[in-house]
């Protein structure tokens, strides 16, 4: 009897990583994030927040599905995605490294744009928002909520992207670290430039503001970015709550 051997295209498939569940984890996380912020972080908004949740969900949908399917469907090939969630590595033997470094980078580097700002108050336009505006509470949940949502687009989602597609345009199955470095560079600028119609809604558009929020969120762009490559997604989300939390949280207390 023949022995029935394998064909070229079953020898030569490549195991697919499970994107299923970290899917719906990720997708329900960045949603409730969102709404999270949304709830508590609004400032003078005269709408009900009940009313908001619909169109909400709806757009944040649109663009966090194809965020989530890049990043751990493409992520792997590259050596990126999102491991610690899709149980392709110990997370016992690495959450808490990533966590605790992620952290103290993003203190740190939260500790620097305060200073920062207010060496530079003086230049600012007047209705510039003081850091910690949205009180205490609001400042979490918005830290929160950006936290884990701009790190699944701009990082699970764009960077991911970017850096497939170069290796895919180079043939390299493992990106130089060159690529990757001007990959997390373009992604930190798209990042700070997505910050400015917020800036622009306060009536702080100067030249000096603007290209201040532009730097700002490029130099922490370029920590999570670096954050996500060597570490982890949640390395991302938690450097980017430990800078949020230091700018938007913590100086409402002294308001």
């Amino acid at each position: 009897m023949p022995v029935a051997h394998p064909t070229s295209s079953e020898t030569s498939t490549v195991t697919r990583p499970r994107i299923g569940l970290p899917l719906i984890v990720l997708f329900v996380l960045t949603i409730t994030a969102q709404l999270v912020g949304l709830a508590f972080g609004r400032v003078h908004m005269e709408q009900g927040f009940a009313s908001l949740i619909r169109p909400s969900v709806l757009a944040l949908s649109v663009i966090t599905l194809p965020a989530l399917w890049i990043g751990l469907a493409l992520g792997p090939s590259v050596g990126l995605g999102a491991p610690l969630i899709a149980g392709e590595s110990d997370i016992r033997k690495r959450l808490g490294r990533d966590v605790l470094l992620a952290g103290v980078l993003g203190v740190a580097l939260g500790g620097l744009l305060i200073v920062i700002r207010h060496l530079s108050a003086p230049y600012l336009p007047p209705d510039t928002p003081v850091y910690g505006h949205r009180g205490f509470v609001g400042g979490l949940a918005v830290s929160f909520g950006a936290a884990v949502a701009e790190e699944v687009w701009f990082r699970l989602g764009l960077m991911t992207l970017l850096v497939w597609g170069a290796a895919r345009i180079f043939s390299n199955r493992s990106p130089r670290p060159a690529i990757v470095w001007t990959v997390i560079l373009v992604c930190a600028i798209a990042f700070g430039m997505a910050h400015l119609p917020q800036l622009i809604s306060y009536g702080a558009g100067s030249p000096f503001a603007i290209s201040g929020t532009v730097a700002g969120n490029t130099a922490v762009g370029i920590l999570y970015g670096w954050c996500y490559w060597k570490r982890s997604l949640i390395a991302a989300m938690v450097a980017h709550f430990s800078v949020d939390i230091v700018i938007h949280a913590l100086p409402a207390l002294w308001l």
